[in-house]
């Protein structure tokens, strides 16, 4: 018997547990694209959904420039097999990461001309300037994320590891290239803004303050405690999704079927005349202080000491991970 599409596609799971796919448990994501040119409904749309997504808000092929750019770097690393062409990211050994400089690489990969061309579009920060009512600037800190086959994102909101400036702050999700749902695309919990259990506590933690780990890693548990249903997408490139400090959120592991990477940026937004995080904002800026690097992946630690995502490094940039289990 020849073996369907449908026989081929990978199951869908979340920090390796599988997905429940029935209609009160999986849902997909509801562009906003119509309201773009309505202020109040926008917003309105903003704060009943607690999160809004668009469909080529940008130019696809912007995207893919900052794709190229960034893909080229990590084939440098060997994190891209060069037996195929780069921008299909698909995975290789990483066999220079180890002895790279990866202070200097990981500075390279976020302030690239092309990857800021996306994260800065004109398209996303009249977005913002709508959202929050005024002038807004990009964190300093922009968050480029290369995912390998296997990994995934446990599950957390934004607002305990920004909320040292204002709360008053939106996340841009934005695919760099295709990102279907089994290739590790981002999930949000509908809803989750509203839960009064994640208002209790959780939200007015400090991440660094209080050693934060991912609030849960399994979706079953998630969605029963915080939220009605997950909800995804598959993403295409242009594809903008935008959300605040309070969603519940984590990503699909990627499962892809021919090793593809998938590639994707965080950025956040604020106005202009308040208060910014220090942490991811000035000069000279330190994250979660220490000597780290942002370098996601590479095994998982449920994000103890930030690791799943800050990798300890020594003073020439090289890769040091503490206590590796």
């Amino acid at each position: 018997m020849t073996a369907t599409s449908s026989d081929r596609t990978p199951s869908l799971t979340a920090n390796g547990f599988a997905i429940d796919r029935s209609s009160d448990a999986f849902a997909e994501l509801v562009p906003a694209d119509e309201l773009l040119d309505d202020p109040d409904e926008l917003r309105a749309a903003m704060a009943d959904r607690g999160y809004l997504l668009f469909r080529r808000l940008l130019d696809p092929d912007v995207v893919l420039a900052a794709r190229r750019e960034i893909l080229l770097k990590y084939a440098i690393l060997g994190e891209v097999d060069d037996r195929h062409p780069v921008d299909e990211a698909i995975a290789g050994d990483g066999s220079g990461v180890a002895t790279a400089n990866l202070r200097a690489f990981s500075e390279s990969v976020r302030t690239g001309q092309h990857y800021l061309a996306v994260t800065d579009a004109p398209a996303v920060i009249r977005l913002q300037e709508t959202l929050l009512g005024g002038p807004v600037k990009t964190f300093d800190m922009r968050w480029p994320r290369f995912v390998r086959p296997g990994e995934g994102c446990g599950f957390h909101c934004d607002g305990p590891y920004m909320n040292r400036g204002t709360d008053r702050i939106f996340s841009c999700w934005i695919p760099l290239g295709r990102v279907r749902r089994e290739e590790g695309a981002l999930m949000l919990l509908e809803n989750s803004h509203r839960s009064e259990r994640l208002h209790q506590g959780y939200l007015t933690a400090d991440a660094d303050r209080d050693g934060l780990e991912w609030l849960d890693d399994d979706p079953a548990a998630v969605r029963a405690a915080y939220g009605t249903r997950w909800l995804s997408t598959d993403f295409e490139p242009g594809d903008v999704l935008c959300f605040g400090m309070h969603m519940l959120h984590g990503a699909l592991d990627n499962r892809s079927l021919n090793g593809r990477c998938r590639l994707s940026s965080d950025s956040r937004y604020q106005r202009m005349d308040d208060p910014a995080d220090p942490r991811w904002n000035g000069d000279e800026f330190d994250g979660h202080g220490g000597r780290r690097v942002f370098y996601p992946g590479l095994g998982r630690w449920n994000n103890e000491d930030f690791q799943d995502e800050w990798k300890h490094v020594d003073e020439r940039g090289r890769l040091v991970i503490a206590n590796d289990s």
